[in-house]
């Protein structure tokens, strides 16, 4: 009897021991994105489980589990997280990717994870990005019918400094406030593309009647625009340098303008009569110490620039691209310093990281655009305009640390990813009627603003999975983004939750339609009536009350390029 007993119990617990079988272990992180310029000494703590054949899940000790971490992606191949322990410290910016691998009788186990180091000022992801020409001096060198600039009749003041901010109070109205920043394209004097390397004059056209100085008027600027969810920031350039800039004598004296390979200045172009445009060296500028005071001047000169975090560098290349050739190959050579476009790089590094020190982040026109192969500063520029369109790129690296603006210069890019906007183009056209501006925010930074806070998960059979349960695909010939049922975009009609306002949704049609019901999102199902307000540049009206919720569905009527917000019956509109 006690030796069918003992078997028995040796049965049971084998019985016991293979419905406890170990089989998976997962990587769990606190925080899956760390921020070390905003969180000085933030760190990620890390913890593996195992989930067993019975479903119960244990953390397991970490002296038992082999980790190691490794970078992804980041410029210059950085190293983006160190390990010590449980804890994750943040390096440098970039994508890292941890391991674990565990062994259990007899068997291994290993799980990866990803985290994100996003070192910026700016949560670029969530922020509508645009650009302001202010003005342009000069005659084209050429007739240019596709630059409407100079078919205004005074393209050297476009848009003053009073006017500017007009301009600033109209989009707040047609963006319903979402954050936003706004370059400044021509803020010195003579407009854009003058006086570089140097930035210490501003543009007297644009000055306010009221202000002594054209500088006191930028100031202004910049202050009263945080009224309106707005920064104002500067388009700026650090490769290009002109004759009559203050500083070319002491540039050209000190060797930092580019050359040929024959040692002699060469203007790379003459858009504007008698205005040629010259290359200068990064590493040249940088070694002989006019970089960082360059810089540094700026800063103090309109110190309201610190508040914003936000710069924007335009053109900022490695290599003359038409001619796929180095900035200055008189340089290039061995002789005359080696100063290739690898080295042009690492300095670019430096000056990203002197301006980060300074407290602000640097966006850019593009990325892997006159750069080596593969190079995208990922880590380093949090946002750009003109996205590549490798799809690849664009599902391993999150738009939390790489965002983009407008991908596209017509249309609106790929719906399943998302695009924002730049407004320039619509600006420069218009800037008392904005057209086609609605348009564009509705069907580009609306949905993609909310795409953008989601992870991409997969991209299937011409479907891209996000997070959260949301899909983006053509379904039955028609462009669709869904999440279940409910659908925030069907071609180019719209009903997507302004995420940065309480309860708030926006509705928008292209061709409009005269009855759509639309499926309420998740957290309205308490809602039975909603309040609807227009939206134009204009303060928002109410253009319906107590419009009631049956069921879940909203019934709606709109015109061809109408927009409106609509809010629970009774609840107050956001600016």
């Amino acid at each position: 009897m006690k030796t069918l007993f003992y078997i028995l119990i040796t049965l049971f617990c084998l019985s016991c021991s293979m419905q406890n079988k170990l089989e998976e272990i997962t990587i769990r992180l606190d925080k899956e994105t760390l921020n070390p310029v905003r969180n000085p000494g933030e760190r990620g703590t890390l913890h593996v489980t195992g989930r067993y054949s019975n479903g119960k899940t244990t953390d397991l000790p970490l002296s038992d589990i082999a980790l190691s971490v490794r970078t992804v992606s980041a410029s210059g191949n950085v190293e983006v997280i160190a390990l010590s322990g449980d804890q994750l410290i943040p390096k440098d910016g970039g994508l890292a990717e941890v391991t674990a691998v565990y062994q259990k009788d007899g068997a291994t186990y290993q799980a990866k994870k990803r985290v994100v180091v996003a070192p910026y000022y700016r949560d670029y992801h969530q922020t509508l990005v645009l650009k302001l020409f202010m003005g342009y001096d000069g005659e084209l060198n050429e007739p240019d019918p596709n630059n409407v600039i100079f078919q205004h009749e005074d393209p050297s003041r476009l848009c003053t400094f009073g006017h500017a901010l007009d301009v600033v109070k109209r989009v707040d109205n047609l963006t319903r406030g979402i954050p936003k920043i706004i370059y400044l394209v021509g803020w010195q004097r003579g407009g854009h593309d003058h006086l570089y390397p140097d930035w210490s004059i501003v543009n007297p056209k644009l000055k306010r009647e009221e202000d002594a100085t054209a500088l006191e008027s930028l100031r202004w600027l910049i202050r009263e625009a945080r009224a309106y969810n707005t920064t104002i920031s500067l388009h700026i350039n650090m490769v290009d340098a002109f004759e009559e800039s203050p500083l070319w004598d002491t540039y050209i004296k000190n060797d930092i303008i580019a050359r040929d390979a024959n040692g002699n200045l060469k203007s790379i172009w003459e858009y504007v009569k008698g205005h040629k445009a010259y290359h200068l060296s990064y590493t040249k500028e940088w070694e002989k110490g006019f970089a960082k005071p360059r810089i540094d001047h700026l800063i103090d000169m309109i110190p309201e620039l610190k508040d914003g975090h936000t710069i924007h560098i335009d053109a900022f290349m490695a290599y003359w691209q038409p001619e796929n050739r180095p900035l200055s190959p008189w340089h290039a050579k061995p002789e005359n310093g080696g100063i290739d476009i690898y080295k042009e790089v690492e300095t670019q590094r430096k000056i990203f990281k002197y301006w980060r020190e300074k407290g602000f982040d640097v966006t850019g026109e593009g990325i892997f655009w006159a750069h080596p192969a593969g190079e995208g500063f990922v880590g380093l520029q949090p946002m750009s305009w003109w996205f590549p369109d490798d799809k690849n790129f664009q599902m391993e690296i999150p738009e939390r640390l790489s965002a983009r603006g407008r991908t596209h210069r017509e249309g609106q890019g790929d719906f399943r990813f998302g695009s924002s906007m730049q407004g320039e183009e619509i600006f420069q056209k218009d800037l008392a009627n904005l057209p086609g501006f609605l348009s564009q925010f509705c069907t580009m930074t609306l949905p993609w603003y909310y795409l953008s806070r989601l992870e991409r998960v997969a991209f299937v059979d011409e479907a891209l999975y996000y997070s959260e349960g949301v899909i983006a695909r053509v379904e039955d010939g028609k462009n669709i983004i869904r999440k279940g049922d409910f659908i925030l975009r069907e071609n180019d009609n719209l009903f997507v939750p302004a995420l940065w306002n309480d309860n708030e949704i926006i509705a928008y049609s292209g061709d409009g339609y005269e009855s759509h019901s639309w499926l309420m999102p998740e957290g309205w199902e308490k809602v039975g009536a909603v309040d609807v307000y227009s939206i134009s540049m204009n303060e928002p009206a109410r253009k319906l009350s107590a419009i009631p919720v049956d069921n879940g569905l909203l019934k709606l009527a709109l015109g061809k390029g109408e927009a409106v917000s609509i809010v629970p019956a009774g609840q107050s509109l956001t600016r």
